[in-house]
C-alpha cells in the first residue's frame, strides 16, 4: 500500500508536467490559430479599404471633371448672351480675351453645325470633332467632344449653341471653347498613392476622352485595345466589362497588365456616357497591408516578451517585496514630514530646553526665514536679525515662560534676510518632555498672504465706501435733474386737469409733459446703460451699415435742437471711398448723439456745431480707419475737468453746467462703447472757445458690390463745383471723376458765372453745375439766376447743409434742377446725377402709420396685462386704429382664453411677461403646445419693460414672434402690428 501510495505520488509530478506542457501547447496553437485568421482579416480588410479608398479618390476627380465641364458650359451660356448683345467686333475680340484671361482656355471658336470654325482672330479651318455632333447642335444641345486640329495637339471642346449669328461675315450655330489634354490631365491629377495612380475618361465603347496614364503605354487612344495589348483577359472578361460600362456599373477588380497586378476602379460620370477608370499597381496598395502584418508580428511578439517578463519580475518582486517593507515604511513617514514641511508656510524648529541647541529644524527654514538650517543649529540667537529693532533674544523669554504641556501663541513681524521683505508669522510655542528631556517644539506659520488679503480686502472696503460715496454725490446731484422734469409732468398735468375745457392750452401741456417724459426716459436709460457695460452685458452686433445713411439720418434727429437752440450745423465727407461698412449701427448711433448732443446742450445761441467724416488708411486688410470730428464754439471745458471726463457720474461744476441738465454717464457710455469697437476718443478744448472730440474706429469694408459708378450719359463731359470750402470742392471733385466726369472747381459764384460764359464761348459748355448755396460773393440761387440768363439749361443741383424747404420754390422758379444735403457721399452725387439727367425713379415709400380705423378694422387682439394703468393705456390706443380688444390679467388666464376660443377669434397676442399666477414665458411655451395648431400658432409679441437684450432673445427662445418694449412708442406698436398681420 505505502509502495503504491510512492507510486502515485511519483507520477502526480510528471502528470502535473504534462498537463502543464499540453496547456502550453495548447495555448501556442490558439495564439498561432488567431494570429493566422487575424492575418486573414487583416488582408480582407486591408483590401476592402484600399478599394473603398481608391473609388473615393477617383470619385473625388470625376467631381472635379464634372465642375470643369459645368463651370465651362455656364461660361459658355453667360459669354453667348452677353455676345448676342455685343454688335462691335473690337468690344467681341476684347470681351473674348477677357474670358479667357479669366477661365483659362486655350482656344475660342465661332463653330458651324458642320465642324467649320472661324476664331476670333479671323484664323478659319475645320475642327475634326470625333464626335457626330451636327445634330446635337441643330437640337440646341451642350456639345463635350475630342477634336484635332492640324498642326496642334489633340483638344477636348466644349461647345453651346445657345449663341448663334454671324461674325466677320462667318455665319456660326453656335460657340466654343477648347482645352489641350494636359490641361484637363491636370484636373484630375491625383497625388495618393505617391503619384502612381493613372485614370481615363472613357466612352463606354472604351474610346478615350481624357488620357492620364503611364508614358509607357504612349497615347491611349481606346481603353480595350490597351487591355487587349498588355493583359491576358480572355474574350468573354472583355465582353464583361464592356456590358458593365454600357450598363453604367460601378466597381472594382483585379487584372494583369505587362506581369503586374493592377486595381481597376471604374465609375459612371454624371457627363453625357462617360466613363471614370483609375489604374493602381497591387504592389502600392498592399504595401499598407504588408507594413501592417510586419506591424503586427512585432506586435505579437511585444505582447509575449512583455507577458514572460511580467511574470519573471512578479517573482522577483514578490520575494523582494517583504524584505522591503518595513524599510519603507520608515522612509515614508520620513520623506512625508520632508515633504510636509517644504510644501507648507510653516517653519518646524525643536529645542532644548537648557542649551536652546535646535535639535531639528525643519528644511524650509531658508526659504521662509533667509536664515541656513547650519546657521540655525550653531546659534539660535541668529533669530534676533530678524527683526533689527529688537535685537534680544525674545525667543528665549517667550519659551521660559511656558511648562510641559503648555502652549503659548503670539505674532510678530519679520524681516527676511536675504530678500528685505517684511512678513508676518504667527508662532506657536509648545513644551513637551522627552525621554526625560524637556524640550520645546516652536512652529512659525508665515501669515503674510493673509495679512495682504485683509489689506486688500480693507482696500477693497475702502474702495467700495468711495464708490458709495461717489454714487451717493451723483444721487444727490442729479435730485434737481430728476425733480425738474418730475416736476414739469407733475405741474403741466394738473394745469391740463383744470383747464380741461381748453383745447389749445391742454395740447400745450400735453406736449410740454411728452417732451419732459422722453427726458427723464433718456436720464433712466443712460443710467442702466452705464450699469450694463460695468457688468459686461453689452455686446457688439456688427450688421451692414452705410455710413451715408448713418450722418443723414444723425442730421434728421438732432436739426430739430439746432433748430431751437438757433444754431448752425455744418456736415462734410472727406475722401470717403468706402461709405459701406460693417458696424454695430446703433452703438455707434448713440456714439453720435452723445457727443452731437452735448455740443448742441454747451454751445449758446448763435454758435456752430459741425461733423466731419474722413477714411484713413485701416491697419488690416479689408478694413478702413473712420475719423469723426465733432466740434462746436461753445463754452469748452477746463483742463482739470477733462481729465475725468470718461468717469461715470462726472459734470463740470460751473454756473453754466449747472443749469444744464444730464446724468454725467453720457461720455462714459461713449468711451466705453468706443473701446469695445477697439477704436480712440480724444477732446481738445479751452474754455470759452470751443470743444472738439476726435473719434477714431476701424471698420470692416463691405465687399464690392459690382455697382458701375460711372454714369454712361455723362461720361467725358465738364462739370463744375462752386463752394467757399476748399475741401468740399476737393471731395466733389473727385466723386465726379470717378462718375467719369472731367471735374472743374472754383470758390467764387462770379467766377463760376464767368466761366460758364467762356465754356460756352468756347464750344465746350459745362454739362452739369453743382453749386453750394450759401457763398461769400452771392448765394447759389442768385448763381444759378445769371447761368439760366446765359441761355445754359444744363443741370444745376444746389448743395447745401440746411433744410431747403423754405427756398425750394424760389430755387426751382430760378432754375435749379436738385438739391443735394452734406454730407455728400459717392452714394448721394450719383444718385442726384442719375435724378437730374432724368434716370432715377424715385420708389413710393410705405407707409408706416396706416389710417385710424382703416386697415386693422375687425381686427382682434388679446391683450395680457396685469397693470390696469397699462392695459387701459394700451386699449385706448390699439381702439384708435380699429382694433377690437379683450384682456386677460395673467398668463394663466390668457391660456385659458386662447384654449377655449376657436381659431380666428383672436388675430394676435400683446403678452406682458412679469405677471402674477403665470409669466408670460410659460404661457406662451403652454400656449404653443395645445393640440390645435391653429391654436398653438397664433402670433404671440411681447410687450414689456424687460428692454435688454437679453430679455429679447429669453421672449424668442420661447416661442414668441417679436418684442416691444415699454412705455409704448406708437409708431413702434403700429409698425410691428401692421407687419405681423397686414405684411
Amino acid at each position: 500500500m505505502d509502495i503504491r501510495n510512492h507510486s502515485k505520488d511519483r507520477k502526480k509530478p510528471v502528470m502535473r508536467n504534462r498537463l502543464k506542457t499540453a496547456v502550453f501547447i495548447a495555448v501556442l496553437v490558439c495564439i498561432a490559430l488567431m494570429v493566422f485568421r487575424y492575418f486573414g482579416f487583416v488582408s480582407k480588410t486591408v483590401y476592402e479599404e484600399s478599394v473603398s479608398h481608391l473609388t473615393e479618390v477617383f470619385h473625388q476627380s470625376d467631381n472635379m471633371l464634372r465642375e470643369l465641364t459645368e463651370k465651362n458650359l455656364t461660361y459658355l451660356h453667360m459669354w453667348g448672351e452677353n455676345l448676342q448683345n455685343t454688335s462691335s467686333e473690337d468690344e467681341i475680340r476684347d470681351y473674348i480675351k477677357k474670358a479667357q484671361e479669366d477661365a483659362g482656355f486655350l482656344e475660342f471658336f465661332f463653330l458651324s453645325a458642320d465642324g467649320n470654325y472661324k476664331m476670333p482672330t479671323g484664323e478659319t479651318g475645320y475642327l475634326g470633332l470625333q464626335e457626330n455632333v451636327e445634330e446635337e447642335i441643330r437640337q440646341g444641345n451642350d456639345v463635350i467632344a475630342n477634336a484635332s486640329v492640324p498642326g496642334k495637339s489633340q483638344l477636348l471642346v466644349f461647345a453651346t449653341p445657345k449663341a448663334h449669328g454671324t461674325y466677320q461675315g462667318f455665319e456660326y450655330d453656335a460657340i466654343a471653347i477648347a482645352y489641350e489634354n494636359s490641361d484637363i490631365v491636370d484636373v484630375l491629377d491625383i497625388s495618393a498613392f505617391d503619384g502612381n495612380a493613372q485614370s481615363f475618361v472613357v466612352h463606354p465603347n472604351g474610346r478615350v476622352v481624357v488620357d492620364h496614364s503611364s508614358e509607357t503605354w504612349g497615347n491611349v487612344y481606346n481603353f480595350f485595345g490597351v487591355l487587349r495589348e498588355h493583359s491576358d483577359m480572355s474574350e468573354k472578361e472583355f465582353n464583361e466589362l464592356s456590358e458593365k460600362f454600357k450598363a453604367g456599373r460601378t466597381d472594382a477588380m483585379l487584372l494583369d497588365l505587362d506581369g503586374r497586378n493592377y486595381y481597376l476602379v471604374y465609375e459612371k460620370s454624371d457627363i453625357q456616357d462617360w466613363m471614370f477608370l483609375g489604374l493602381v499597381q497591387a504592389d502600392i496598395v498592399n504595401a499598407s497591408m504588408n507594413s501592417l502584418q510586419r506591424s503586427t508580428i512585432l506586435l505579437v511578439s511585444v505582447v509575449v516578451f512583455c507577458i514572460a517578463a511580467f511574470l519573471i519580475s512578479f517573482i522577483i518582486q514578490k520575494g523582494r517585496t517583504n524584505l522591503r517593507k518595513k524599510d519603507t515604511e520608515i522612509l515614508y513617514r520620513d520623506e512625508l514630514f520632508q515633504k510636509l514641511s517644504m510644501n507648507v508656510d510653516d517653519v518646524f524648529l525643536m529645542l532644548d530646553a537648557k542649551t536652546y541647541q535646535a535639535d531639528y529644524v525643519s528644511p524650509n527654514a531658508e526659504k521662509l526665514l533667509g536664515i541656513t538650517v547650519e546657521q540655525i543649529r550653531k546659534d539660535i540667537c541668529v533669530f534676533g536679525k530678524l527683526d533689527p529693532e529688537n535685537s534680544r533674544d525674545s525667543e528665549k523669554n517667550y519659551l521660559e515662560e511656558i511648562q510641559v504641556h503648555e502652549q503659548k501663541e503670539w505674532d510678530f513681524e519679520y524681516i527676511h534676510l536675504k530678500t528685505g521683505e517684511k512678513r508676518w508669522f504667527h508662532n506657536i510655542a509648545m513644551c513637551s518632555e522627552v525621554n526625560g528631556k524637556k524640550k520645546y517644539i516652536l512652529v512659525m506659520s508665515d501669515r503674510t498672504d493673509d495679512w495682504k488679503m485683509n489689506q486688500a480686502l480693507s482696500e477693497a472696503v475702502r474702495a467700495a465706501e468711495t464708490a458709495n460715496k461717489a454714487k451717493s454725490t451723483f444721487l444727490s446731484n442729479m435730485s434737481h435733474d430728476i425733480r425738474t422734469p418730475m416736476n414739469a409732468i407733475i405741474g403741466f398735468t394738473t394745469l391740463a386737469v383744470s383747464n380741461i375745457d381748453d383745447q389749445k392750452r391742454v395740447r400745450d401741456y400735453l406736449g410740454k409733459i411728452l417732451s419732459s417724459s422722453n427726458h427723464l426716459l433718456s436720464l433712466i436709460n443712460d443710467i442702466l446703460d452705464m450699469s450694463r457695460i460695468e457688468s459686461g452685458k453689452i455686446h457688439l452686433e456688427e450688421t451692414e451699415v452705410s455710413l451715408s445713411d448713418v450722418l443723414h439720418d444723425l442730421k434728421t434727429i438732432i436739426s430739430g435742437q439746432i433748430h431751437a437752440k438757433q444754431l448752425e450745423l455744418y456736415m462734410d465727407a472727406m475722401d470717403v471711398t468706402n461709405e459701406d461698412v460693417y458696424c454695430d449701427k446703433t452703438r455707434l448711433n448713440q456714439v453720435l448723439l452723445n457727443l452731437l448732443s452735448n455740443a448742441v446742450k454747451f454751445t449758446p445761441a448763435g454758435g456752430t456745431v459741425s461733423v466731419r467724416l474722413k477714411q484713413l488708411p485701416g491697419t488690416a486688410k479689408g478694413s478702413a480707419l473712420y475719423e469723426i470730428r465733432v466740434k462746436d464754439n461753445g463754452i469748452g471745458m477746463s483742463q482739470e475737468f477733462v481729465k475725468k471726463i470718461f468717469s461715470p457720474f462726472e459734470r463740470e461744476r460751473t454756473s453754466t453746467v449747472s443749469r444744464t441738465q444730464g446724468t454725467g454717464l453720457g461720455m462714459a457710455i461713449t468711451k466705453n462703447i468706443v473701446d469695445m469697437m477697439g477704436g480712440t476718443i480724444e477732446v481738445q478744448t479751452a474754455q470759452g472757445k470751443g470743444t472738439e472730440f476726435i473719434v477714431r474706429l476701424p471698420f470692416r469694408i463691405q465687399p464690392e458690390q459690382h455697382r458701375i459708378e460711372k454714369i454712361a450719359e455723362l461720361e467725358g463731359l465738364k462739370a463744375l463745383v462752386v463752394d467757399d470750402d476748399f475741401d468740399t470742392c476737393d471731395s466733389v471733385t473727385k466723386m465726379l471723376v470717378r462718375v467719369g466726369m472731367r471735374s472743374e472747381w472754383t470758390l467764387s459764384g462770379r467766377e463760376a458765372v464767368l466761366r460758364a460764359r467762356q465754356s460756352m464761348e468756347l464750344g465746350d459748355a459745362f454739362h452739369a453745375y453743382i453749386i453750394d448755396w450759401c457763398l461769400p460773393d452771392m448765394n447759389g440761387i442768385e448763381v444759378t439766376r445769371q447761368i439760366r440768363s446765359l441761355g445754359d439749361d444744363t443741370p444745376i443741383i444746389i448743395l447745401t447743409a440746411y433744410d431747403w424747404s423754405d427756398i425750394e420754390a424760389e430755387a426751382k422758379a430760378a432754375g435749379v434742377t436738385a438739391f443735394c444735403a452734406k454730407p455728400l457721399f459717392m452714394s448721394d452725387i450719383r444718385e442726384t446725377l442719375m435724378t437730374a439727367i432724368g434716370q432715377s425713379q424715385a420708389g413710393a415709400e410705405d407707409s408706416i402709420l396706416p389710417e385710424a380705423g382703416s386697415d386693422f378694422r375687425g381686427r382682434c387682439i388679446l391683450l395680457v396685462e396685469d397693470n390696469e394703468l397699462n392695459s387701459e393705456i394700451a386699449v385706448e390706443i390699439l381702439n384708435e386704429y380699429g382694433f377690437l380688444v379683450d384682456t386677460a390679467k395673467n398668463g394663466a388666464e390668457a391660456v385659458e382664453k386662447v384654449k377655449n376660443s376657436t381659431p380666428g377669434n383672436y388675430d394676435l397676442v400683446l403678452m406682458d411677461v412679469q405677471m402674477p399666477v403665470m409669466n408670460g414665458y410659460e404661457a406662451t411655451k403652454e400656449i404653443r403646445a395645445l393640440d390645435n395648431p391653429a391654436l398653438a400658432g397664433i402670433t404671440i409679441l411681447a410687450m414689456t419693460a424687460n428692454a435688454f437684450d437679453e430679455d429679447r432673445k429669453k421672449a424668442l427662445e420661447c416661442g414668441m414672434d417679436g418684442f416691444l418694449s415699454k412705455p409704448i412708442v406708437i409708431e413702434e406698436l403700429i409698425s410691428t402690428l401692421h407687419d405681423n398681420l397686414l405684411g
